[in-house]
């Protein structure tokens, strides 16, 4: 039986939605810089492609209605339904058309880079740039929840690495509401202080739609010798280039192994590829 402590397996499926959606595991991604808006830009659908489209999606994601891995520059299906939850979320009209309205609200909530002539200066009541105000008229400015926090992992610092996964199966369990499948897996890896270990793994899998997948697993970590650590985890998977990839949070058991009491009731961040792609595994404590 696995010890699940004081965080259940539902807080860990909030914990992927809420947490996964701030924290990047892409060791490459960057703080993104402020993109510049133009509210007179071109009229954009669902099929146009180029800069324009990069500059949409950029401004997507500053305001929270994208994951920065889909700015591709091709206004596809996943760009279509976020400008229809910007435009939903900005009373206007949600027909995924990327018009003046909606260019012009895209526009007015991009942060904008102080000018030389005003920087250094504080925004007081009134629109009044001055280098300090009132107490009672200096405006603070809001901040978003919607906005993204870019925390880039290093693989580096990963506790765990698998370069090779072995499919051993999967049967449907449901097809409505959604498609619904349970799947077995076998990863051999290198876990550090450790060595050779394999990760054999069971997935329930929700299809939400062409571009989301939700899960929640559970396996074990196996040394060489025979001695194992049981985990569950929650995750999200989204298509990239063409490989489903998953963002995931795992929490380990307990286990009397000496060899992988490291992992002992630790919490930690999962990104893994489908097929023979890379798996890693980061502690978070």
């Amino acid at each position: 039986m696995i010890i699940k402590s004081s965080l259940t397996l539902s807080l860990l499926i909030v914990s992927t939605v809420g947490i996964l959606s701030h924290f990047s595991t892409d060791s490459f991604a960057q703080t993104p810089a402020t993109t510049t808006c133009d509210p007179n830009a071109q009229t954009l659908v669902k099929g146009n492609t180029g800069e324009i489209v990069v500059t949409l999606q950029n401004l997507l994601v500053e305001d929270g209605y994208m994951d920065r891995h889909f700015v591709d520059g091709d206004f596809g299906p996943g760009t279509e339904a976020a400008v229809k939850q910007f435009q939903t979320d900005n009373s206007l009209t949600a027909d995924g058309i990327v018009g003046p309205a909606t260019w012009d609200i895209l526009c007015s909530t991009a942060i904008s880079s102080p000018s030389n002539e005003t920087s250094g200066l504080m925004n007081c009541a009134g629109d009044i740039a001055a280098t300090s105000c009132p107490a009672e008229t200096l405006q603070t400015p809001e901040s978003s929840v919607y906005k993204q926090i870019t925390a880039p992992l290093d693989i580096a610092d990963s506790i765990y690495s698998a370069h090779k996964t072995k499919f051993l199966g999967s049967k449907n369990i449901s097809s409505t509401p959604y498609l619904v499948t349970e799947e077995h897996y076998s990863d051999r890896g290198i876990l550090k202080g450790v060595g050779n270990v394999t990760n054999n793994q069971t997935y329930i899998s929700t299809y939400l739609s062409d571009e989301l997948i939700q899960s929640t697993g559970n396996g074990t970590i196996a040394t060489q010798d025979g001695e194992s650590i049981a985990w569950i985890n929650s995750a999200l998977g989204r298509p990239v280039n063409g490989t489903w990839v998953f963002n995931e949070i795992i929490l380990f058991n307990n286990t009397q192994s000496k060899s992988l009491a490291l992992l002992n009731n630790s919490l930690g961040l999962v990104k893994s590829t489908s097929g023979n792609g890379s798996d890693y595994i980061w502690l978070l404590n």
